[in-house]
């Protein structure tokens, strides 16, 4: 039986970072990977292809909306699904391309097949080009990703519905689309499509959308979205679905049924975790629960990613993984001080690629208050000053929120334009511990969209 000082279970962005870093802590690691293609969600299912598409879906709603800012368009823009899935495939290759390179050239042994845990350092991989093998390990990190969940509707899984890993693939442009999920993927989605021209419904069984951000925030997305005809069903719960000659019918619980060419299933993620169960970490709704050291309940087991994360982001799971790794090598070589944190709550960061966008950053203030803090906030709306007026914004905002005594920035949200670009000024802030006045030491070059944090950060400072 093969032994490592590490094994990584996921080729996905969070087990390569784990098994590359390890590798240059000089750790004997192997990584395996079942997935037929190597590459990963983020590569081959999740940011790359859509916001590949998001983009496309972007240029073609500006060519639409050209007539507000002085522009003729001669003749009428169309999608074609066809070119802009070639370009998906096209730049999703290239992506994958590097990433296999990057696993080639990063020194780590590449096991391919499906790994289950047989005892805490044991694992049984069954391999893809037929057999099996039994390895140990002095220490594990898993990253065995999430798969879409899909509810129990009756008639559903007999249905083609989509999830996000087939909207990647651009199957079609539907002229009716309904949306089940009003989450971060239905969002995105939903105005995926209404770019690319489709006549979108979204479905939520609350009475919003976004119900991990500010209510505010939702609020005025759906005000931008119903503005460009998408329509909302706002607490409704779909009980059959069915699927004849092309055409879907969902019929509600209550009220008219709906006709759709396309249904899509974007009610979240569930971790992937089968076959850990021997490992004996600790689990939370199908979760490995992990602390602030991507640390399992179990001392040698590590886990990163979607299967574990609180924060269910890629650029978190790289970190995540490589901050596992090095806490691994401290441990194996028995050094000293504090492991290596993670993540910091208060300055994590959540964005969507919607249109506007939307983000979060720090701790919203009913956590504000229970951490001892009076919150203040200052809000600058992106319609009603300069750069925002320029780039045609009709709904949408900047917020900042402070503590009154200290003025020390906790928390940030925002929906307007490239507020996922434009939101690192505060992430940044919040992560430094600055205060209000320090931060408004910094110019905000004019006329930018930067400058609503500036002046929403000017507001919360009036407010104190």
């Amino acid at each position: 039986m093969k032994s490592y000082d590490l094994l990584v279970i996921g080729g996905g962005s969070g087990g390569h970072a784990a098994a590359a870093m390890a590798v240059k802590l000089g750790l004997a690691t192997a990584l395996i990977e079942n997935a037929g293609v190597l590459g990963g969600l983020c590569v081959l299912r999740g940011c790359m292809p859509s916001k590949t598409l998001i983009e496309s879906a972007n240029r073609l709603r500006d060519i639409r909306e050209a007539g507000r800012f002085g522009i003729v368009v001669a003749g009428e823009a169309t999608a074609d699904a066809a070119a802009i899935r070639k370009r998906v495939e096209t730049l999703v290759e290239d992506f994958r391309h590097s990433r296999v390179e990057g696993m080639k050239e990063a020194g780590y042994e590449l096991i391919r097949g499906g790994a289950v845990f047989l005892s805490p350092h044991e694992v049984e991989v069954t391999l893809r080009d037929g057999g099996r093998e039994r390895l140990e390990a002095r220490a594990f990190v898993i990253a065995t990703g999430s798969a879409p969940a899909v509810p129990e509707i009756e008639g559903l899984k007999e249905t083609p519905y989509w999830t996000s890993d087939e909207v990647v693939r651009l199957p079609f442009i539907p002229k009716r689309l309904v949306v089940l999920g009003g989450g971060a993927i239905g969002m995105e989605c939903a105005h995926l499509f209404e770019g690319l021209g489709s006549e979108v419904t979204v479905v939520i069984r609350s009475e919003r959308t976004l119900k991990e951000f500010d209510p505010e925030v939702a609020k005025a997305l759906e005000a931008e979205s119903e503005a460009r005809g998408i329509r909302f069903l706002r607490k409704t719960t779909i009980a059959k679905v069915a699927h004849a000659d092309g055409v879907f019918t969902l019929r509600p619980e209550q009220g008219e049924p709906l006709r759709a060419d396309a249904v899509l299933v974007a009610t979240g993620r569930s971790p992937r975790t089968e076959g850990i169960e021997a490992s004996g970490v600790e689990m939370k709704h199908g979760r490995i629960l992990i602390d602030r050291h991507a640390a399992s309940s179990v001392p040698h087991i590590f886990a990163a990613g979607d299967c574990a994360s609180p924060f269910p982001v890629v650029h978190l799971a790289v970190i995540q993984g490589e901050v596992a790794a090095k806490n691994i090598a401290r441990l194996l070589h028995g050094g000293g001080g504090e492991p290596l944190a993670v993540w910091h709550e208060e300055s994590a960061m959540t964005a969507l690629f919607t249109e506007p966008q939307v983000m979060k950053v720090g701790i919203d203030e009913e956590t504000m208050r229970g951490q001892g803090y009076d919150p203040v906030s200052g809000r600058q709306d992106y319609f009603d000053y300069g750069k925002g007026i320029i780039v045609g914004a009709r709904h949408g905002f900047a917020k900042v929120t402070i503590d009154r005594g200290t003025g020390l920035i906790l928390g940030a949200t925002a929906v307007g334009p490239q507020v996922a670009e434009t939101g690192h000024l505060l992430q940044f802030a919040i992560s430094r511990r600055l205060t209000i006045d320090e931060y408004l030491q910094l110019p905000h070059y004019h006329p930018t969209l930067a400058e609503a944090w500036q002046r929403a950060a000017e507001a919360a400072t009036e407010a104190r």
